[in-house]
């Protein structure tokens, strides 16, 4: 009666459904695909089981039961916001293919760079993350690193957001990505206020003091002072 299925031929449908965009509700599965659906039951019980087998979270199926316009944006914004990364083939391999396929859609939006910009991002900005990867973020961190230019955060952020935002993708902080580069972040972060509370004359003078007595010298600029 079931020659077509077993519980592995039934699990690569579903995983190709998911891939496909469609919906993977109770409902829609009966309407688009009874067969598959009666397979699922006979070899596992419930559709839901049949769902989990296949390595999807069945209660965040069950809870979309369509996609829309706005679902889509509300989808995109939320990995925003947690500081995904949206380029395509990430998105369409690792992240959420179902939502690359439903964004795609000419009944949605047609292409993936349309349900970017409808969201309010930039699309182009989002495109050069895919050029990233460990090493050039690391060559990149070493380069300002050696040019002098300082690397605490806020000032990277100003510098190249692009860079600094990378890095936060690359290696979950900017913290981790110096270390990564062979850096003291310690070093980095507490260097910057230093040379600030320094005249900009104590500062030349204390650069230019011997690495020894460097204590005792201090001391005798500030009586200089």
């Amino acid at each position: 009666m079931y020659p077509k299925w077993s519980k592995e031929s039934i699990g690569l449908e579903i995983r190709s459904m998911y891939e496909s965009g469609e919906n993977l509700n109770y409902a829609s599965v009966a309407n688009s695909n009874m067969s598959l659906l009666r397979g699922a039951t006979r070899y596992f019980g419930t559709w839901e089981a049949a769902v989990n087998f296949a390595g999807l979270d069945y209660n965040q199926i069950r809870r979309y039961k369509s996609w829309s316009r706005a679902r889509i944006i509300a989808r995109i914004q939320e990995l925003h916001s947690q500081n995904i990364d949206l380029s395509w083939r990430n998105v369409c391999l690792n992240v959420d293919p179902q939502l690359a396929a439903a964004a795609t859609k000419k009944s949605h939006f047609g292409s993936w760079r349309e349900a970017l910009e409808a969201s309010g991002l930039d699309y182009d900005a989002i495109r050069k993350y895919r050029e990233w990867d460990d090493d050039r973020v690391i060559k990149m961190v070493r380069e300002f690193h050696d040019s002098g230019k300082e690397l605490n955060a806020k000032n990277m952020e100003s510098q190249d957001i692009t860079l600094i935002t990378a890095a936060r993708r690359r290696f979950d902080s900017w913290h981790q990505a110096l270390t990564a580069a062979g850096l003291d972040y310690k070093e980095i972060v507490q260097r910057a206020p230093f040379k600030r509370g320094l005249g900009r004359g104590q500062s030349k003078r204390f650069a230019s003091l011997p690495e020894t007595g460097k204590k005792s010298s201090a001391s005798e600029l500030s009586k200089r002072g």
